[in-house]
């Protein structure tokens, strides 16, 4: 009998793939945080205050693709026992990064 081993599910990794870009895990995130405060707009206070220190201390890394207000909140994710990347930001794993090297045919 052979036995299958897929090594990708590319219908799963699609559907990741959605739910990040589509924001539905930051969504889910951010309400899983407003439950679990008292005061919710003392939290929201507290994580725009945060992201804005951050701003000012360092204007030149929160200029570009990354954001303040996301990296708070994955910090706060982090803390509450659930893993989230710095800022939600992750590298697309279909494009090459800088050590890929392009094979010329000849």
């Amino acid at each position: 009998m052979l036995q299958y081993k897929l090594e990708r599910m590319p219908f799963l990794e699609e559907q990741v793939r959605k739910i990040r870009e589509g924001g539905k895990l930051l969504t889910m995130d951010i309400e899983r945080l407003l439950l679990s405060e008292d005061n919710r707009f003392d939290f929201v206070n507290d994580v725009a205050a945060e992201a804005k220190e951050y701003v000012e201390n360092n204007r030149d890394e929160y200029g570009g693709s990354k954001k303040a207000i996301l990296h708070v909140l994955s910090n706060r994710v982090n803390d509450s026992g659930f893993y989230r990347p710095d800022a939600y930001a992750e590298s697309d794993p279909f494009k090459p990064g800088p050590t890929y090297l392009k094979e010329e045919f000849t």
